[in-house]
């Protein structure tokens, strides 16, 4: 078969001499040509024959049209076109120089030349998008620099805003949920297949300013195209600002919204980034030219005009920026537990104002002065804000370092010394730091030291424990992986008898090690995890986490390497409570499976990983004669069991449970070592307050009913079962407004039936609702034909509380709010034609369960009953009008109860059975449903589902 290079020439003749070719893309070949008619050279751009059918010539005759409309100084423009072999093609002039590219890879681009090809490319971008044609594919390799020009080509992917000039009629040549592109200069609504506009050529843009004004790619550590189109979907970029602080805030600010994941955030069009960049770069000096000694002077004077002129703009500007702009910015950048990126720019606003009181007070009610040491003293010591694991470093010193004042936060702190080591972090800060480098650097391969110190904490729903006093220990830095659980199989681990010495219980009876070890086999009938096959892990996860053992293969695999499980004290030590909300972020945990010991970013205070989420880890201590604590979560968890304590059948082999060792330096006193023992309530004393007392708790938690002043903020298709609105109306306080989410039946005729809903504490960690969690819990409810409303309650997603009340005056103030959340959501679903008002339900999910007690409870005239997913009684003491005790014995409709059997949340004996047997509704229409699960019965979803379809249909009616 002939070249193509060789059918073109010979069809083209003498007019266009092909020469070297140049490459292409998916949809073309490239070469260099001679016109003959003119002597020029050009680029000459064609088909290949493998693409020249349907969609492809469709496509590339596009790519001549825009071009052809398309006149430009910045824009490399279309020459001539036709067909040649049966094969569309057209020339371009060729620019002689480089790609953008090419010239970045040589050496590196000052400011002043940066800024002036981002100013070109920003020109052809204002021109193409005034003519209706989004590039899609601005990067590198489409700029060509020709001196100290730019020029933008490759119109291959671009796209007509209005595309009725362009696209065959009744043709989509790219469809929505097609993903084109380059994946490192991709904006997110285009990573993710949506519908682009303009606002996405501004995004990559902002991709080529921060490379270019930085010197690194803003996502610069994602090796894959998979994770880089993840990054620019789900990760905020990071700001310039704070990467290169010494350039004007107006550039750097720019740059900082073109790379917003909202396109309603970015600068509105390109029109935008050319004012900003020419007042901001007023005064830049032009090139140099030959000058007589009249133009100098006339010049001179000129220049200081010019540039006193700008310097007064500049220094105004800057005030301006860091009175309006730069104090909301930190802000932000606290809400998101950013608060190194907030005091590196106070620290810029201040060099601004230094005399501005309200800047001033900002440093000092979010910052702190610490001295650090380490041992040797001679350390450098960096800190990085600890959700953000992929930022830049902030250099403190060498130690020792006196009165250094940093940001109030949590952090990752890298701690180094030639010689001797670098250690990485992240403890607690506080006002004297002091940092055991050599003795870190010196624990057991694969260990971290965890020094001594007497302990007590208060962890939930088991209440205060401790104090005891700890003697120092070493614990893993990572789980027991299956390359090493492996070799205790290898070795016969599960036949040699010193290595099973506690009693084996099951159900309060204890069994024989004959019975134990005929129940601890693989998928094969092989000794070995319950994951496993044929008494080996799957290929390709030696390094994952070993998952499925029980509690005593747990305890024998740690005798086995010379170490123990870690005490209930021991592992919070190392993995405190108080920073949880921090690790979750950046772990392996509300994810679908586990993933590489330390592939994720969530280190403790003593450098150990994974301690949230991957495997849940045993510890060594019971809670009752058969069940032993397991703590961290797994993958699949809900992500407060981070910290709240989970306890299981000492045989339980689960695929999410997993080992973590330790190795103690001298024996642990005997308290240590005991059963834990939970919270407990004696409901059967309990005898609930007078009506008078509970008629004054109502008027506590009502509210006037003004009007909602409600408003549709967006309609979107979420799926093909329901469509979803987003809302929001008047809070019944203060002067909020509250935001909801209202999921429509597609299928279905109106009046819906509609639920209430009300998540789980799995939503705490997640700053906006833009990304709703626990929609597992409904979605099935939408498809089955009903509406459910979702609203952001007071202290979730974006309306997290900050400044808290004192103890119970925040408790209950919380819940009273949250109760009106749901009665203004009932107001709200009564102003809908679409809803049936009578045929309405409340379903709470664990903390919504919870409160869902006392929210149904005072609600229930406007409901037809509740449903509690993962709820009980708390155990706690409970703020007066906040007990749930209170509220329970007078709900009068119906409730469906839906629980684990081994959930220690809400364990069966202690919380869900008080709350079943005090609910005042009749015993005919009250059902509580048990499942073999630990809290968080979404894992036998398919019974979940059984029985809240079935109760729906019974109290609220079959959907037809």
């Amino acid at each position: 078969m002939a070249d193509v290079r060789e059918v073109l020439q010979a069809s083209l003749g003498t007019s266009y001499s092909l020469e070297r070719e140049l490459g292409g893309g998916g949809m073309s070949r490239v070469f260099v040509a001679e016109e003959s008619a003119l002597g020029r050279k050009v680029v000459f751009k064609v088909l290949p024959p493998e693409m020249a059918a349907g969609v492809s010539v469709d496509r590339f005759k596009r790519e001549i049209a825009i071009a052809a409309r398309l006149q430009h100084a910045h824009i490399v423009p279309l020459l001539n076109a036709g067909e040649a072999g049966g094969l569309p093609w057209f020339t371009m002039p060729f620019v002689e120089g480089e790609s953008l590219r090419a010239r970045m890879v040589r050496t590196p681009l000052s400011v002043d030349e940066a800024l002036d090809i981002l100013r070109d490319v920003a020109e052809a971008l204002e021109y193409a998008h005034a003519r209706e044609v989004v590039h899609r594919d601005i990067k590198p390799e489409n700029i060509l620099i020709s001196g100290r020009t730019a020029v933008v080509t490759d119109f291959g992917i671009a796209r007509a805003i209005s595309a009725s000039a362009l696209e065959p009629t009744g043709a989509t040549l790219t469809a929505l949920g097609t993903m084109v592109g380059t994946p490192a200069y991709m904006a997110p609504e285009q990573a993710a297949g949506d519908r682009v506009d303009a606002r996405a050529d501004l995004y990559s843009w902002g991709v080529i300013a921060f490379e270019l004004l930085s010197g690194a790619h803003p996502f610069a550590s994602r090796s894959s195209a998979q994770s880089m189109i993840a990054a620019h979907i789900a990760e905020g970029a990071p700001s310039l600002m704070l990467r290169r602080p010494e350039l004007p805030a107006a550039i750097t600010g720019l740059v900082d919204r073109c790379l917003a994941k909202s396109p309603a955030e970015r600068p509105a069009d390109a029109t935008t980034i050319l004012a900003v960049l020419t007042a901001a770069t007023a005064g830049r000096a032009a090139p140099r030219r030959r000058a007589t000694s009249r133009n100098v002077a006339v010049a001179v004077a000129a220049v200081l005009v010019v540039s006193g002129g700008a310097w007064l703009y500049r220094r105004s500007a800057n005030r301006q920026w860091a009175r309006e702009e730069a104090l909301p910015a930190v802000a932000r950048f606290i809400a998101q537990d950013r608060s190194l990126s907030a005091f590196l720019l106070l620290q810029r606003a201040q060099g601004y104002v230094p005399a501005d009181s309200a800047v001033a007070h900002t440093m000092e009610r979010t910052s702190s002065v610490v001295s650090v040491g380490s041992t040797p003293a001679g350390a450098t010591v960096a800190i990085q804000d600890y959700v953000t694991p992929d930022a830049d470093w902030y250099p403190l010193g060498t130690t020792p370092i006196d009165s250094v004042r940093i940001p109030e936060g949590y952090f990752r702190w890298k701690v180094s010394r030639a010689g001797v080591g670098e250690y990485v972090t992240a403890p607690i800060s506080r006002g004297k730091m002091q940092f055991a480098l050599d003795s870190a650097l010196a624990a057991p391969r694969g260990m971290v030291r965890v020094p001594g110190r007497t302990w007590g904490n208060m962890i939930a729903f088991v209440g205060w424990v401790g104090p005891y006093k700890l003697p120092s220990f070493y614990i893993d830095r990572f789980e027991v992986t299956n390359r090493q659980y492996q070799e205790f199989v290898d070795k016969g681990g599960y036949e040699v008898p010193k290595y099973w010495v506690q009693p084996f219980i099951q159900h309060g009876r204890e069994l024989s090690r004959v019975q134990v070890m005929a129940l601890l086999r693989d998928k094969t009938g092989r000794a070995g995890p319950s994951t496993w096959v044929g008494g080996h892990y799957a290929e390709g996860r030696a390094e994952y986490p070993v998952s499925g053992v029980s509690w005593y293969e747990a305890a024998a695999y740690a005798a086995f390497a010379g170490k123990s499980l870690p005490a209930f004290a021991q592992w919070f030590v190392a993995q405190p409570p108080r920073i949880a909300n921090y690790a979750v972020r950046v772990s392996n945990i509300k994810r679908a499976e586990p993933a590489p010991v330390g592939a994720y970013q969530g280190i403790g205070p003593y450098g150990t990983f994974d301690m949230v989420g991957n495997v849940r880890e045993w510890t060594a201590n019971t809670f009752d004669a058969d069940r032993r604590f397991i703590l961290g979560g797994a993958a699949q968890s809900l992500s407060y069991l981070a910290a709240d304590p989970e306890a299981l059948s000492a045989l339980d082999r689960s695929p999410e449970n997993g080992i973590r060792c330790v190795r103690n330096l001298e024996a642990l006193p005997e308290a240590v070592l005991r059963p834990i023992t939970p919270l407990e309530r004696n409901f059967s004393t309990f005898r609930p307050a007078s009506d008078d007392v509970f008629r004054a708790w109502q008027v506590m938690y009502a509210y006037d009913k003004t009007p909602l002043n409600q408003r549709v903020e967006s309609r979107a298709q979420e799926s093909p079962d329901w469509r979803k609105e987003k809302l929001s109306f008047d809070a019944a306080y203060g002067r909020e407004r509250v935001t909801a989410y209202l999921f429509l039946p597609r299928h279905v005729a109106p009046p819906f039936q509609a639920v209430v809903f009300f998540p789980s504490a799995n939503v705490l960690d997640v700053p906006n609702s833009s990304e709703l969690g626990d929609t597992a819990f409904f979605d099935f409810i939408v498809q089955s034909g009903r509406a459910v409303i979702y609203p952001v309650y007071k202290d979730t997603y974006e309306r997290r509380v900050t400044d808290l009340l004192p103890g119970a005056a925040h408790a209950i103030a919380l819940t009273v709010e949250r109760y009106r959340d749901v009665a203004r959501s009932l107001d709200y679903l009564e102003t809908r034609q679409d809803i049936d008002h009578e045929k309405v339900a409340y379903l709470g999910v664990s903390m919504g369960a919870a409160e869902g007690v006392i929210y149904s409870s005072l609600a229930q005239d406007r409901l037809r009953g509740a449903i509690f997913l993962d709820g009980g009684y708390f155990l706690d003491k409970p703020p007066a009008g906040g007990d749930q005790a209170e509220f329970a014995p007078r709900m009068r409709k119906p409730v469906l109860m839906v629980n684990g059997r081994y959930d220690f949340t809400f364990s069966l004996e202690h919380s869900q059975l008080p709350l079943f047997q005090t609910l005042g509704s009749p015993a005919a229409d009250k059902l509580h449903v048990v499942l073999e699960t630990p809290h968080g019965v979404l894992a036998r979803r398919p019974e979940v589902i059984s029985a809240v379809l079935g109760w729906m249909d019974k109290y609220l009616g079959r959907v037809k």
